[in-house]
Parts: C-alpha cells; sequence; structure tokens
C-alpha cells in the first residue's frame, strides 16, 4: 500500500483535477487564480505532471500580487526547459519587472531570468542585469551579483563583452557586506570555471573591503571569503598579520 501511495504522488494528475485548474487559472475571479496556482505549485512539488497548464499559469505572471508572482515564476523556473518557445513569451514580463519600484520584485525578476536554464532567455538578460547590478538597493545588487555567475556559465562572451566581471570586481568595493560577499562568491565560480579569465583580483583596497564585510555578511559569505583570502598570497608579513588580525 505504501509504495501504490508513492507512485501515486508521483503520477501526472487525473483528467478532472487538470481540467479543474485550468478552469481556476483561466477564472475572472482574481482569488480563484491564486487558489489554481497554489494548487498547481503544489501538484508540481509532489512530482505530478503538471506541464500542460503552461500556457495557463503564463497567463498568471502579470500581477501586483508578490505571492502569486513568486509561485509562477517558480513554475516557470521548473517548466522552462520543456517549454523554451512558451516561455520567451514571459520575457517582456520579466524585463519590466527588473524596473519595477519594487526591489523584491526587481530581485525576483533577475534571479529567475538567471535560473532559467534557456539559451534564447540569455539574449534579453544584458540591460537588466546592466542596470540592476548599479541599482540603489543593495538587495538587487547582491541578487544581480550571482545572477553573472549564472549568465557566465551560459554565455561567458556576453558577460565578458559587457564587461560584468569588471562590474564584480567594482562591487568588492560596495558599501554593503552582502554585496560584498556574494561578488567575491560570483567571481570564484567564475574563477573556477575559467581560470584565464583571472576574474578575481584581489588589491590592497578589495582586500580591505572583503576584510570589513566578514563581520557583517552571512555565514556562506564568510565562508567564501575565509576561503578566498586562504588562498591570497600575502605581499608582506605586515599585510599577512593584518589578515590573520
Amino acid at each position: 500500500m505504501a509504495v501504490n501511495r508513492i507512485k501515486g504522488a508521483f503520477a501526472p494528475p487525473k483528467k478532472g483535477e487538470t481540467y479543474e485548474l485550468r478552469a481556476g487559472l483561466v477564472s475572472l475571479y482574481a482569488y480563484e487564480r491564486k487558489e489554481a496556482i497554489q494548487k498547481t505549485i503544489m501538484s508540481m512539488t509532489l512530482g505530478k505532471d503538471v506541464s500542460a497548464l503552461f500556457p495557463d499559469v503564463l497567463k498568471n505572471i502579470a500581477t501586483a500580487d508578490l505571492d502569486q508572482k513568486k509561485l509562477v515564476y517558480l513554475y516557470l523556473m521548473n517548466y522552462a526547459k520543456s517549454h523554451p518557445d512558451l516561455c520567451i513569451l514571459a520575457v517582456n514580463t520579466f524585463v519590466q519587472d527588473s524596473e519595477d519600484p519594487n526591489p523584491l520584485v526587481r530581485a525576483l525578476a533577475i534571479r529567475t531570468m538567471g535560473c532559467i536554464r534557456v539559451d534564447k532567455m540569455v539574449d534579453y538578460m544584458e540591460e537588466p542585469l546592466r542596470k540592476t547590478l548599479s541599482y540603489e538597493s543593495p538587495y538587487v545588487r547582491k541578487t544581480a551579483a550571482i545572477c553573472v555567475a549564472k549568465l557566465f556559465d551560459l554565455n561567458p562572451t556576453m558577460c565578458l563583452e559587457n564587461g560584468f566581471l569588471e562590474t564584480l570586481q567594482e562591487l568588492i568595493g560596495d558599501p554593503n557586506p552582502m554585496v560584498v560577499a556574494n561578488s567575491v562568491t560570483a567571481l570564484v565560480e567564475i574563477n573556477e570555471t575559467a581560470p584565464e579569465t583571472k576574474a578575481l583580483r584581489i588589491t590592497p583596497a578589495t582586500l580591505k573591503k572583503m576584510l570589513m564585510a566578514l563581520n557583517e555578511c552571512t555565514e556562506w559569505g564568510r565562508v567564501t571569503i575565509l576561503s578566498t583570502l586562504a588562498d591570497y598570497k600575502a605581499t608582506d608579513i605586515k599585510e599577512s598579520e593584518h589578515i590573520c588580525e
């Protein structure tokens, strides 16, 4: 019986269930659409194949409801590879959201664009990424910094030609410790993928910023910075002592 329950959890939703979800997704009432999206995500997390609902879920992407937008974005990230052509229909919304006055929406948009592993999406990332890397909100900047590493993995040429690695290097000097930590994380990742880029360059100024960020960034940020400093060759004994302190 336990085996049957497990099989049932990963089976496609029943025809009636799919019909009900689709009806909810195209409902005239906002609360019914949101409820249908929640049920769709629930089915998805249980391992059920709800990819047939892609066009209907996509219709709900343009919304002021942040929770609903997060759910739709989550669905898109999950099924983008199997529906690359349909996913491109969401590009305009991603670009618009990357310029939203709400920093949470901006960050969500650029993060999602970076997580959708579809070549066609890359073509639309250049301008949104450039703007979010220099946006006034540190939350947006730190999210965009990680997105550079994701873009580099898909299209290193675009990153190099647009100077995104240089921008990350500059962001190590950012006044916000989380932006510093994420920029270092992204550069380390790029450096490991393509050592020839020499993406991470530690100067006396960036060294100082990294040391200052240690006390205020997250645990993962500290791990990355400390690992980077462990590989760094100090120029003299005085600098070594300064790092140890």
